[in-house]
């Protein structure tokens, strides 16, 4: 009796083991373990920093064993950082019905890119003996990426100097980076000035710092709008100005060689009286 027992569970275990056995190997014999295959096409696409997933994309198919042609699952997955100034990876995947997952890398170059851009657009003066002035107060930034990334300017200061008997200057450098990795830094001098000084008519501009392709061109005369005085600007119907009483001194800008450059406007009488300046920082990007 024992022993016809002991060959029941012996048989038993053999069918299970067999069973197993089976399952196991036509499991492994019919699902499918095979991620698509990404084809990049071109190994470095260049593309506007405007361009979209679909763009991205372009020149790529991908192929799945069983499912075949499958393209049309093909996503960006992510981007690095910049390993040079507007070129960095992408990341692709394709997808089969499997949920197998093939992925690809290639470089993707941005041929308008540029650095993240400051904008200026009040004069740093102020009257002195004032406090707790807010130099970001009038300073934004943008990208070409990102858009506006005010939010992520960093300030420091530098030496405050004595400029005159009648100012002190504080240097200030603002920086700002863009989710890429790209990196601006601009230095600033904020000007805490005596009465006098502070009250005095100056020419206004629309912005206090401009930017300009290498060798190209700027109309500078485009950024004067008015008069300013004491922190208030008016236009020029309101004045006896006009903007004909600005003389531009652009002896310091060269436009052929980038770099940050300083263009004087001088606001002067009919009969050729010097009265106050404004300083438009002018950047010449390469």
């Amino acid at each position: 009796m024992m022993k016809k027992l002991r060959i029941a569970i012996l048989a038993f275990f053999l069918v299970v083991s067999a069973v197993f056995t089976y399952t196991f190997v036509n499991r492994r014999m019919t699902v499918d373990y095979n991620a698509p295959v990404i084809n990049i096409g071109e190994s470095v696409l260049t593309v506007s920093v405007e361009a979209g997933e679909e763009e991205l994309l372009s020149g790529m198919t991908a192929h799945d064993n069983l499912d075949g042609d499958v393209t049309d699952t093909l996503v960006v997955i992510s981007k690095s950082k910049f390993i040079s100034k507007g070129r960095l990876h992408v990341n692709y995947a394709a997808f089969d019905s499997n949920k197998n997952i093939g992925t690809a890398t290639r470089d993707v170059i941005y041929e308008d890119y540029y650095s993240p851009r400051f904008h200026l657009y009040e004069p740093l003066r102020y009257a002195a003996g004032t406090t707790g002035n807010d130099y970001l107060e009038h300073i934004t930034a943008e990208d070409c990426l990102d858009g506006n990334i005010t939010q992520q300017i960093k300030i420091s200061f530098g030496k405050t100097t004595t400029a005159s008997s009648e100012s002190t200057v504080q240097h200030i450098i603002v920086q700002v980076t863009n989710s890429c990795g790209d990196t601006s830094t601009l230095e600033l001098v904020a000007s805490m000035e005596d009465y006098l000084l502070y009250s005095q008519q100056a020419p206004a501009l629309k912005e206090y710092i401009a930017y300009m392709p290498q060798g190209g061109t700027i109309d500078l005369r485009s950024y004067i709008v008015g008069v300013w005085a004491a922190g208030y600007v008016r236009s020029f119907d309101d004045t006896k100005f006009t903007a004909a009483n600005v003389f531009v001194d652009e002896n310091g800008l060269d436009r052929s060689t980038p770099g940050v450059y300083n263009v004087i406007f001088k606001l002067r009488t009919a009969d050729g009286e010097e009265l106050g300046s404004a300083t438009l920082i002018v950047i010449v990007e390469d």
